[in-house]
């Protein structure tokens, strides 16, 4: 058997990010219109169908880019089918079923869903908060081992700034980046309670968007046919995250790295 794709001009995500293709970069707003590409597809698989699919398997190497630069999320080898609501229903899947696949893709998974066994919508949703991190920093899950740790640490100190691939400093629009690491952070949570819905996420990068041009539209006011701004990254002070009956870190990355390498 064979499997057989579209061809796409413009390879994945991840050679852009961190691959072949890193040499030349992804100016921000490209990153942004990328991402909310994918929200708009993941939104479809959740509530578009008559059941619910949960694709399982969200990463930069799995987001297909073609030469308008539009994302296709590939790789359904993972999915699963859903009820008509998962507002009534869970699904739940033994986690032996990632057993196999390669370590890239365990960085990817929903921690609640490797301690627990439940497979929900938010189990993508997680996965893409993983992507938007990604796309900010512009680094693997695998060579930064504890980017969410350092994600979090940086946003309680305020200095989230540190964590910005170094080609997009000053090129993004503080309002605008303010709205993308809430709405990066809220997605990876480590219960999906307390996780936006795809379509949440949707709306807010779209509204980071908007304030990106918005930003760009006064400056070229100022300095008419300019492409290259100088934003001030400045230190950023979060708000705050949304409580929990239980501490977030009250299942530790370490413990989550364990469980998973239990069942690999």
């Amino acid at each position: 058997m064979i499997l057989v794709y579209q061809f796409i001009f413009n390879g994945n995500l991840g050679e852009h990010l961190y691959g072949t293709n890193h040499d030349n970069p992804l100016p921000w707003k490209q990153r942004l219109r990328i991402s909310i590409g994918v929200a708009r597809v993941l939104h479809y698989l959740h509530t578009g169908l008559k059941h619910t699919i949960i694709h399982r398997n969200v990463k930069p190497s799995n987001i297909l880019l073609d030469e308008k630069w539009e994302p296709k999320l590939a790789d359904f080898v993972s999915y699963k089918l859903g009820p008509p609501s998962l507002s009534k229903a869970l699904i739940r899947v033994d986690s032996s079923a990632y057993s196999g696949v390669q370590s890239s893709t365990l960085e990817h998974i929903d921690p609640e869903y490797f301690v627990c066994g439940e497979l929900i919508d938010k189990s993508d949703v997680y996965s893409f908060g993983l992507v938007l991190l990604q796309l900010l920093c512009g680094k693997k899950t695998l060579e930064q081992r504890h980017l969410l740790e350092w994600v979090r640490k940086c946003k309680r100190e305020g200095t989230v700034n540190e964590i910005v691939d170094p080609y997009l400093m000053g090129k993004i629009a503080p309002e605008c980046f303010k709205k993308y690491i809430d709405i990066a952070t809220s997605c990876v949570q480590n219960k999906g309670k307390n996780r936006p819905t795809i379509g949440e996420v949707q709306i807010i990068l779209e509204h980071a968007l908007e304030l990106q041009e918005s930003a760009d539209a006064t400056r070229k006011d100022v300095d008419p046919g300019g492409d290259h701004y100088n934003y001030p990254i400045v230190e950023y002070t979060c708000s705050a995250s949304p409580p929990e009956s239980e501490p977030e870190e009250s299942v530790s990355d370490s413990d989550i790295t364990a469980t998973i390498w239990e069942n690999f």
